[in-house]
């Protein structure tokens, strides 16, 4: 209800109020005047005037009314009965819009105007003064408390929302930090140990054959890499922006794919790369290098020994990244596809509003995603 009422005292309701004032002033004076002559058509339509088009000055528009009632009073032939309708549509927009000392003079101004023209007895002419002044100053009234409860409630409902939104970001930045420290304090302390100890078994072994001391250093280096990455992660849950240092700067995505490729080889998969990443920002980035992570290491795991690979990320035109990674393996091991760890790239993928499949291909498994480039970086580029 008060949805329709502010939007009937709205301006832009200006050409509804028109029609319907008109055509209504036209009927009463066809059907219930008795012979309107020209200045009661005259008065007549210009109280419709007056009442619909002084939406925005409803104080001087009530008075004005109420003058052309008195007008039609002294003047008019058949009785002032549009300008009557005319005053009191336009006591109650005032009284639905203002509240003070306004509607209380408008309306004693109508009430004058109808105390000045008796019809019968005078308790008649009184009666008749306040129904008229009096229904239509109550009738603005309840639209007024109905606009301004319809207000309070619309404030407190904001209020409440804001209130719940700020709980449910103190609630996450409690869990990031917790979850930060758990990492800092268990997993962090348990990677840097293992590293410390694969160091000094590097330099126990000095002439350990080539094969182990390759080994060695890829653990070594694996554990480096896992600890910065940890780094990384704790100081990006502490900051709920994520305005921190980010995993992988666009820049240096193409080395850091390579890198996913060299490790591949070096297990004995031929991983195949091309990186095109115009445009792309360093959370798709971050994105994209877990995707070729991820695939490369199922690839590793699933595709049987002499399995090779083709990695492409590609921007297309519309402002999209492809990624896309083939292999021609037998994927013949336990759960291909179906680990924890491509579930984790889906819900990374959809976050950022982008599509994920993963599943068998023409030969061997695929693993595709394509990922909206955010706008900003997009109208740069």
């Amino acid at each position: 209800m008060t949805r329709s009422v502010d939007w009937l005292l709205d301006v832009r309701a200006l050409p509804v109020r028109v029609g319907v004032l008109l055509a209504s002033a036209i009927g009463c004076l066809l059907l219930l005047s008795d012979a309107p002559r020209p200045v009661d058509w005259t008065i007549g339509l210009l109280a419709v005037f007056v009442t619909a088009v002084g939406i925005r000055w409803p104080f001087v528009t009530s008075l004005l009314v109420t003058g052309l009632l008195v007008l039609g009073y002294e003047i008019g032939g058949t009785g002032p009965l549009v300008p009557k309708v005319g005053a009191a549509i336009a006591l109650i927009g005032l009284a639905a819009r203002r509240s003070g000392w306004q509607p209380w003079a408008a309306a004693g101004a109508l009430g004058g105007a109808y105390l000045l023209h008796p019809s019968g007895a005078e308790a008649a002419t009184v009666y008749r003064a306040l129904v008229m002044a009096g229904a239509p100053l109550l009738i603005g009234h309840l639209l007024y408390a109905a606009r301004a409860g319809a207000d309070r409630a619309r404030q407190l409902a904001e209020e409440i929302s804001q209130r719940r939104e700020a709980d449910i970001a103190a609630a996450r930045a409690v869990e990031r930090t917790a979850i930060a420290r758990e990492l800092h304090d268990l997993i962090a302390h348990h990677v840097s140990s293992t590293v410390l100890r694969v160091g000094v078994a590097r330099h126990a072994v000095a002439d350990a054959p080539p094969a182990v001391r390759a080994v060695l250093d890829d653990i070594h280096a694996s554990g480096t890499e896992t600890l910065a990455d940890l780094r990384l992660l704790v100081s990006v849950l502490r900051d709920p922006t994520m305005a921190g240092e980010p995993f992988v700067a666009p820049t240096d995505l193409p080395a850091a794919i390579a890198a996913v490729a060299e490790r591949a080889v070096r297990l004995g998969t031929i991983v195949e790369v091309e990186v095109d990443d115009a445009g792309v920002d360093a959370l798709r980035s971050l994105t994209l290098l877990r995707l070729a992570q991820e695939g490369v290491a199922n690839v590793v795991k699933h595709a049987g020994s002499g399995a090779t690979a083709q990695l492409a990320i590609t921007t297309r035109e519309d402002g999209t990244v492809d990624f896309v990674l083939r292999d021609n393996g037998t994927h013949t091991g336990k759960g291909s596809g179906q680990g924890l760890g491509l579930v984790g790239l889906r819900e990374r993928v959809e976050l950022l509003g982008g599509e994920f499949i993963a599943g068998p291909g023409d030969s061997g498994w695929r693993l595709d995603a394509s990922l909206p480039i955010s706008v900003g970086r997009a109208v740069a580029s």
